[in-house]
């Protein structure tokens, strides 16, 4: 049966919106893109710096980052319970790390990295599923496709991770319950145990030694997303303190890896690709377990060419200035070799016989070469623009031309046909906003046409704010209403002022006048200069 455009597709435990045909920017889902493959160079996010190099934590001996953010997820997503669709990777972990079963440091340590991205559109449950991706592309490991639109839970889920005492029947249950065959739990369970180990001060009962800095490992090569677990594990070298205890009710990996007859762990062990390819079809399912209310987007990819405008302000009553740049997804190792034109449409037609220039010239970026990089070979390159336009044509859109210097060969860029939007009817004025000590001022440039018709202006303020019983902040959504005041050409300057805490330093806010919107704007830049006058 062929589904219409706006038909959801049930996979399995996973709801899919229906692929689209071409990425269309803005996306809501910009941020998350740029965490997932902006690791190094000109422009980098730098998530991957938490688990670079793979081998420990620096900051706590005998800690292994990578496997706690691996732990981190299963841990978040073992309780879901397929029958009722409640639970999965929901971050609902942030509020039960007191309880027995998600005992040790892992869980805050991982919320504790990944609060520094957390935001209005970068959920923690996102943020849990991509510490998982990066982790294991870091470490040797495949990429697994990351698919976005989590929602976190705002209250501590069912009871029902399981632990290392409980037998082989008990396991069997506890993973068919979140919708796991046998052979998914035993691949699950060796792929979460290629790297780390088992902590003496956690479970010294496994461990026989409570030191802070006793880790048994898992296998020989502890830092490295290999085979090795399984290998180990059949030809009885392993020391797996999960297989080889000397309290065999402690054994679970023993019990779960022979659950099959071994058939499973001998697939794992076969060659690396197979290894490779088995772990990134469990963890995106385990990724990707969520709840039924839930629905998460297709895998994001690389987007081959993606604007970001870092200024679109009114400089004067004849002139709006358009800053920003241009990231393309490249493969050619020339850096000189991409000329960017940008060719608008003005929001008015020019006067009669007037000329319009409407390209806008673009240049290398010259810092790390122009180039950033992911960590499964992505290679962006980035040009920069900043020009005035007229106010009397502004613009509404414009169209990318990437040229091959060395043949020639040109490529549009179009947005799906829709040329990349840009509203003039609300500007953000950057060099007119700041903040004094907690008090915030932001400023608006608004077309008079609609302050004139009554339209209110506010800035919609994302508040931070500490939740209880969790390290994970939570935001609260202000209103902050505009005043009008002075007129400047076709626009009004609208102040709008609001009190922020320290906490709540570096969050976002949108600018809102009737059905016109600036988005996501972040307030980090406030507090850095002073506001000047237009």
């Amino acid at each position: 049966m062929k589904a219409s455009t706006l038909a959801v597709a049930q996979i399995g435990l996973l709801n899919v919106l229906p692929a689209a045909a071409e990425y269309v920017w803005p996306s809501k889902h910009d941020r998350m893109e740029d965490l997932l493959v902006l690791q190094g160079g000109y422009i980098r996010e730098g998530f991957v710096d938490g688990i670079s190099p793979c081998t420990r934590n620096p900051n706590a001996p005998g800690r292994q980052t990578a496997a706690e953010w691996i732990r981190t997820a299963f841990h978040d997503m073992a309780t879901f319970d397929k029958a009722t669709g409640i639970g999965g990777l929901d971050a609902s972990l942030q509020f039960e790390t007191d309880r027995a079963e998600d005992a040790g440091d892992a869980f805050n340590a991982t919320f504790g990295f990944t609060n520094n991205y957390y935001s209005i559109r970068t959920s923690a449950a996102d943020l849990v599923a991509l510490s998982t991706v990066l982790a294991v592309g870091n470490c040797g490991g495949p990429k697994i496709p990351l698919r976005v639109g989590r929602v976190d839970a705002t209250e501590g889920g069912a009871l029902g991770v399981p632990e290392p005492q409980q037998d082989l029947d008990t396991h069997k249950k506890m993973f068919a319950k979140a919708g796991f065959s046998t052979e998914d739990m035993i691949a699950m369970v060796a792929c979460g145990h290629t790297m780390g180990g088992v902590h003496g001060k956690t479970f010294p009962e496994i461990t026989e030694n409570n030191t802070e800095t006793n880790v048994v490992h898992f296998d020989s090569s502890d830092s490295t997303f290999d085979p090795k677990v399984a290998t180990e594990y059949l030809d009885g070298t392993t020391q797996n303190p999960l297989v080889v205890a000397h309290n065999d009710t402690l054994n679970s990996d023993k019990r779960i890896f022979a659950a099959d007859n071994n058939v499973t762990m001998k697939a794992l062990a076969s060659d690396p690709k197979t290894f490779q390819s088995m772990c990134s079809d469990i963890f995106a399912r385990m990724l990707d377990t969520v709840p039924s209310t839930v629905t998460l987007t297709e895998p994001l990819e690389p987007i081959p060419l993606k604007p970001y405008i870092t200024s679109f302000a009114l400089t004067n009553a004849s002139h709006i200035t358009l800053t920003g740049r241009i990231r393309l997804l490249t493969t050619s190792d020339k850096y000189d070799d991409e000329r960017i034109t940008l060719t608008y449409t003005p929001r008015f037609a020019p006067a009669a016989n007037a000329t319009l220039d409407t390209t806008i010239l673009t240049t290398p970026a010259n810092f790390q070469l122009g180039t950033s990089n992911g960590i499964f070979g992505e290679l962006f390159k980035w040009h920069e623009f900043s020009v005035a336009l007229p106010t009397s044509t502004s613009i509404k859109s414009f169209n990318v031309t990437v040229t091959r210097i060395s043949t020639g060969a040109q490529t549009l860029y179009n947005n799906a046909g829709r040329g990349y939007p840009l509203d003039d009817t609300i500007l953000y004025q950057d060099e007119q906003s700041c903040r004094v000590g907690n008090n915030a001022t932001l400023v608006a440039a608004v077309r008079k046409s609609v302050v004139d018709v009554g339209t209110s202006v506010v800035a919609s303020m994302a508040r931070k704010y500490h939740k209880q019983g969790t390290i994970v902040p939570a935001f609260e959504t202000e209103e902050w209403k505009g005043e009008v005041g002075k007129e400047v050409g076709e626009w009004v300057l609208v102040t709008i002022k609001g009190t922020q805490q320290p906490e709540s330093y570096s969050t976002h806010f949108d600018l809102v006048a009737g059905e016109s919107k600036v988005e996501y704007l972040g307030t980090n830049v406030l507090g850095q200069q002073q506001c000047k006058e237009l």
